[in-house]
């Protein structure tokens, strides 16, 4: 349904979280983990750009997060400054995104002596691989020009998971009013941390198994949670008491799990909003896979409003836009595919975009600034995987198409209608 997309951008690790910043950046972060591979493990930041009418990916800021990869994360704008919730094996650490200017400095002329040569050659040996992976318009920008770039800051490390043999924390995110911060791991607990001091407001229960993903209501009442032990909850934001559960109503539920979940807004109202979950197959069978489905429900009755059958691939990774409009979903296979919200009607498919499963997908803000940059386009998103690209996916703006197209038609019936009559000589 679209032709593949090339790399818009190769990093030297697996990617496991992606995440906007603004209109023209965004972060990815993984790594090698724990395993002494080589692998690092980084979070990395790239700006967007347009050169002779394509889109590149530039890298301007990498940081080094230590022994532990970054397998999942969350992020918010106060005005000034990024901040990110990272998942870091067990632990859940916070980070302070800054804007940063810098001037490079200028290249001396002069010859160095022969200790200087050796301290530079050091120098040069020791940054070799770091340089190699620096932004393209930090190598060819011309000397003294200021360059925007981001300075990452670890503000506070929690640990959020305690299971017995190896805590790990799976999924988190903030509050639309960026109050709390929600996670869920390896031990089934929900436990929600008020913000920014990450003290723990309560801990629940919420699953005997892993909790695959959350989400918080825009309203911030309700929390969404989806676990492999095939259920799915809704719980009370103000005390963690259950509201209800998750049932969908089809013959052959018991046969699935929940895998993913997300609210996404109608009209980009705050109280006007729909949830979003994928549910898989619980056992596959390559001989006769089971299709997998997208569900919509209400977010007040919490039953499902609508369904549609999403292919045999089993899914992996699901994202919302800002505005509601579109759902994306990735599978374990590497395909994207993107639907149209209150439809469900698939409106992208590329098969196969990455060589392994898609760990993350993020829709770039559908703002002036980025459209400059990515063009009129329906929707931007961006996809990650354990492959180590990002790939970007669009759509051509389709109202504006369609409109010209059916005016078109009209005016050229409205011609063809006058000659004929004019022949007749009526």
């Amino acid at each position: 349904m679209a032709p593949a997309r090339d790399v818009l951008a190769q990093s030297d690790f697996p990617l496991y979280a992606v995440q906007a910043l603004g209109s023209t950046h965004f972060l990815v972060a993984g790594g090698g983990g724990q395993a002494k591979t080589g692998v690092p493990n980084v979070i990395e930041i790239f700006e967007l750009k347009q050169r002779e009418d394509k889109v590149l990916a530039s890298s301007i800021c990498r940081h080094d997060t230590g022994t532990d990869a970054v397998m999942n994360c969350a992020s918010f704008y106060d005005g000034r400054n990024h901040f990110i919730a990272c998942g870091q094996e067990e632990k859940c650490h916070l980070y302070s995104v800054k804007y940063k200017v810098i001037t490079p400095k200028k290249e001396s002329s002069e010859t160095n002596t022969g200790d200087a040569k050796k301290r530079k050659g050091k120098a040069d040996k020791d940054d070799k691989a770091n340089s190699e992976k620096k932004a393209d318009a930090n190598s060819k920008t011309p000397n003294g020009t200021k360059q925007l770039t981001f300075e990452l800051e670890c503000l506070k490390s929690v640990q959020t998971d305690f299971e017995k043999d190896g805590g790990f924390q799976k999924v988190v995110r903030f509050s639309l009013d960026r109050t709390l911060v929600i996670t869920g791991g390896a031990e089934g607990f929900l436990r929600l941390w008020k913000y920014p001091e990450m003290k723990m407001a309560y801990e629940t229960k919420a699953h005997k198994s892993d909790i695959d993903d959350l989400d918080i209501s825009p309203s911030g009442d309700k929390i969404v949670t989806v676990s492999r032990d095939n259920t799915g909850c809704v719980w009370n934001t103000k005390n963690g008491t259950k509201h209800s559960d998750l049932v969908w109503d089809y013959s052959e539920a018991a046969q699935y799990r929940y895998r993913c979940c997300r609210y996404g807004s109608i009209e980009n109202k705050k109280d006007k909003f729909n949830l979003y979950t994928v549910s898989i197959p619980i056992k596959r069978s390559s001989s006769n896979p089971q299709p997998c489905f997208i569900l919509m429900w209400d977010k007040d009755t919490f039953k499902v409003k609508r369904g549609t059958n999403a292919g045999t691939e089993v899914l992996s990774a699901l994202a919302v836009s800002d505005d509601g409009v579109y759902l994306g979903v990735g599978s374990i296979s590497g395909s994207v595919s993107v639907y149209i919200s209150f439809s469900l009607k698939k409106l992208y498919h590329v098969k196969e975009a990455h060589s392994i499963f898609v760990t993350g997908l993020e829709f770039l803000p559908a703002s002036e600034a980025t459209q400059a940059i990515v063009g009129q386009q329906d929707f931007s998103l961006l996809s990650v995987s354990a492959d180590n690209t990002v790939r970007l996916h669009q759509a051509p703006e389709r109202g504006f198409i369609s409109i010209v197209w059916i005016l078109a038609v009209v005016i050229l019936l409205i011609f063809i209608l006058f000659w004929m009559m004019a022949e007749m000589g009526v």
